[in-house]
């Protein structure tokens, strides 16, 4: 499951039809808050933040789910229109998407994180 955290409901739902529509299976939540406790309830296997979300950021959101292994275990896409969310995100993050978009840009970083994701799932359980 992919997991969209993005105040914009209107990109959120467009990312998520973009997404669903390409087989992966889509949960949005409108907050950094709402992200949690989705995640404490089920770890997607990939999360899509805005960084930029009143509240809490999806920079803190990245920060604080890395700074716990048992509830950060999947890569995160971090995206905003903004660049000093990526310079100042350091490695909490694993990859940044820069709005506007392409969805062709979108679906390669997701096709990406994921596959680079199930690769190392697969070294850490010792099968080829």
């Amino acid at each position: 499951m992919i997991l969209i955290a993005d105040d914009d409901s209107d990109l959120a739902e467009n990312c998520s039809m973009m997404l669903e529509s390409h087989g992966y299976d889509v949960s949005v939540v409108l907050s950094a808050s709402e992200a949690l406790a989705r995640i404490s309830r089920q770890q997607p296997d990939l999360l899509i933040s805005d960084c930029c979300m009143p509240g809490m950021t999806g920079l803190e959101l990245s920060e604080q789910l890395k700074s716990s292994p048992a509830d950060g275990n999947f890569p995160i896409l971090l995206m905003s229109g903004s660049l000093q969310c990526k310079v100042a995100g350091g490695k909490t993050y694993d990859a940044f998407l820069r709005k506007p978009f392409l969805a062709e840009e979108l679906l390669l970083q997701v096709r990406t994180l994921l596959q680079n994701s199930a690769r190392t799932a697969q070294s850490h359980s010792g099968n080829p």
